[in-house]
């Protein structure tokens, strides 16, 4: 995304004020939705995150967005990250469904057809998991981008407790289970009958009873990133189905974690109609990286 740095007449400023300084043709209703859907992006590079609405932003500081698709963000009333006619990809924030089901009023799917009625989800996420998400807006781009699945990339960054090793390759067979009541796993790992599942984790930085680790699917399977970790014994930071209960309740009264430490970090594919392909970034969700720096302070002893 187009980056900008905070001037210092502005110090101290709140995200809308920064991105009216810089785009003054946007009325002030439309600078202030723009910032309540998380298209202001705080920082730079891998510590990029999204800007949350009464922040208030310093002198020098990298600020970024996406402008030229300023009118689909407000339409889909989320982050679009990148887009042209056949495909785009979101942000999606933690806490919205992907797809319509019990106790969901508000999902991905739904604000998609409003947009483009022939539009769907090239893949999908988990409602408690944040990041890019990936959109074929037709059904030749969807039929396109399912058959160009195997060439495509995510990568994932989660908060894994405990101590995973430096690198690993996860390959434990998963099978999904019938749907449970309340928070029980969905799905068995290692079983006969399951399907095969490869994980590819790595640690990028050791944390305070913690690791920041960068995961890589070569499959899809359900729960797959949330069943493994668990199986490698260091389950994802705040989840209820597969995670440590009691680090769960020590980071929820500490750093206010509510749900599993997952983001969709990076999305590499070849657009339809496309020459190449594009990798895109998805800036870190607040919880995310709140968490992740206060676990890195604690980690640092401070």
């Amino acid at each position: 995304m187009p980056e900008h740095t905070v001037p210092a007449d502005l110090d101290g400023a709140r995200p809308e004020a920064i991105l009216r300084h810089f785009q003054p043709e946007l009325s002030r209703r439309d600078a202030r939705r723009l910032v309540d859907f998380g298209a202001v992006a705080r920082g730079a590079d891998d510590d990029a995150r999204i800007a949350l609405p009464l922040e208030r932003l310093r002198t020098g500081e990298p600020v970024s967005w996406e402008n030229s698709l300023f009118s689909l963000t407000l339409a889909l009333r989320l982050p679009v990250l990148w887009g042209d006619s056949n495909a785009l990809v979101v942000s999606k924030p933690p806490g919205l469904a992907c797809h319509s089901g019990p106790l969901v009023d508000d999902h991905v799917a739904a604000r998609l057809t409003a947009l483009d009625p022939g539009a769907g989800l090239a893949h999908r996420l988990d409602r408690s998991t944040s990041g890019a998400l990936l959109i074929g807006r037709n059904a030749a781009a969807l039929r396109a981008l399912a058959e160009a699945h195997g060439e495509s990339g995510r990568t994932y960054w989660a908060i894994a407790t405990g101590e995973p090793p430096e690198e690993a390759v996860l390959t434990f067979p998963l099978r999904v289970t019938d749907e449970p009541m309340g928070d029980r796993p969905k799905v068995v790992v290692g079983e006969a009958g399951g399907q095969p599942a490869t994980t590819r984790v790595r640690v990028l930085a050791r944390l305070r009873r913690a690791a920041l680790v960068e995961l890589r699917l070569e499959t899809g399977r359900t729960h797959q990133i949330r069943a493994h970790l668990r199986a490698l014994g260091t389950p994802l930071l705040g989840d209820p189905r597969y995670g440590d209960a009691e680090a769960n309740t020590r980071a929820r009264a500490t750093f206010g974690v509510r749900r599993p430490m997952l983001h969709a970090v990076r999305i590499r594919f070849r657009p339809p109609e496309a020459p190449a392909e594009v990798e895109i970034r998805a800036p870190l969700a607040a919880d995310f990286a709140s968490a992740l720096s206060a676990l890195r302070g604690r980690a640092d002893g401070r």
